[in-house]
Formats: structure tokens, sequence, C-alpha cells
């Protein structure tokens, strides 16, 4: 163990006996909620930045983004909390002629298009996975780049996701069991890594 990690857990410690070991472990309790409940907060605030990439999310050459062309039929608005965030924003039916002649209807989601777009003619792009090219997404034409950024932002989430559940498990067993002995037991697990 590091002299950090070494000092980070002596200062624990003595702020954990100072308070004594009831509201030490009501304190380590607080914060395990508080870790847990910061996943929603971060989910919402990292999908309204996501939200805001009208494209099809392709950020290598294949699957390549073919040119189509949309027609907006019916929109409706959610919010102002939804899978698209924090804020209100427009799922609406499509049309999608396609480049090879095919006729798709689907919806889009984060306002890519909107009512005000009815009754004009889209420029769109088609982007499919799949068996077959079976599974197809839909969006406005946009720079790549914007698309590695909304990937970022996604894998920042995941990475997070995972740090506050594991923070939260530890503080949650130290509220538990205490904190002297979640601190012996870590100490006994590090001896025997080194012994391995």
């Amino acid at each position: 163990m590091d002299a950090e990690s070494v000092r980070f857990q002596q200062e624990a410690l003595a702020a954990y006996q100072r308070r004594g070991p009831f509201w030490g472990r009501v304190v380590r309790l607080a914060i395990a909620i508080a870790l847990l409940a910061a996943i929603p907060v971060l989910y919402l605030i990292s999908e309204t930045l996501a939200s805001f990439y009208p494209g099809t999310g392709v950020i290598k050459s294949f699957p390549t983004e073919r040119p189509a062309v949309a027609t907006v039929q019916y929109c409706e608005r959610v919010g102002p909390v939804s899978s698209n965030g924090l804020g209100y924003w427009w799922h609406c039916d499509v049309a999608v002629q396609t480049q090879d002649g095919r006729q798709v209807v689907t919806t889009v989601r984060r306002s890519i298009v909107t009512p005000a777009d009815r009754g004009k003619s889209i420029e769109f792009r088609e982007a499919c996975y799949g068996a077959g090219n079976s599974e197809c997404r839909y969006g406005r034409p946009s720079l790549r780049i914007w698309a590695m950024a909304v990937k970022l932002i996604l894998m920042f989430q995941v990475g997070v996701f995972f740090a506050l559940i594991v923070g939260s498990g530890a503080y949650l067993v130290s509220a538990v069991v205490g904190l002297p002995r979640y601190l012996a037991w870590l100490e006994r697990r590090e001896r025997r890594k080194k012994r391995r």
C-alpha cells in the first residue's frame, strides 16, 4: 500500500474515532447513500450532454453513413426529466426515404427534428448495423468528432458509475462492520497479496 493510501486511512480512522462508533458508522452510511444518489444525477447530466448530438453515432469507417431524406410526421414533447436527460426534447416519427429507394418509418429522439420541420425535406443520414444491416440509426449530418465526444462522455459515465458503486460498497461495508475492522481486513488482504 502506498504512503498516500496509508495517510488517507489514518485520517479516516482518526475522524471515525473522534465521532465514536455509532456516529462514525452513521457518517459512513450517509456517504455510501450520497455516492449511490450521485449515480442518477450523473446519468441525467451525461445523457443531457449526449442528447445535443444530432447524428447517427458512427465514429469509424464502418458502417458507412448513407444519405437519406426525412419528413416529419408526428412529434411528442418529453421532459423535464427523460431518457434524453434534463430539459424538454422532441421525439418525432419520421418517414425516411433511403438512398436505395426504401421508405422507413421510425422515431428519432433528442430533438433531432422538431414540429417546426414539418412539411420540409430534411437531409438525413442512415447507418445500418447487424446481420443483413437490420439495425439502422438515423440522424442529421454531423462531424465525426462530435460522435467521438459523445462516446467519450458515455465511457466517462461508465467509469465514474463503476467508481461510485465500488466506493459506496466500501463505505457501506465499513458502516456495517465498523471502520477499524474494515481497515484490518484490507490490511490482511494486502499482506496475502504480497505473500503470493
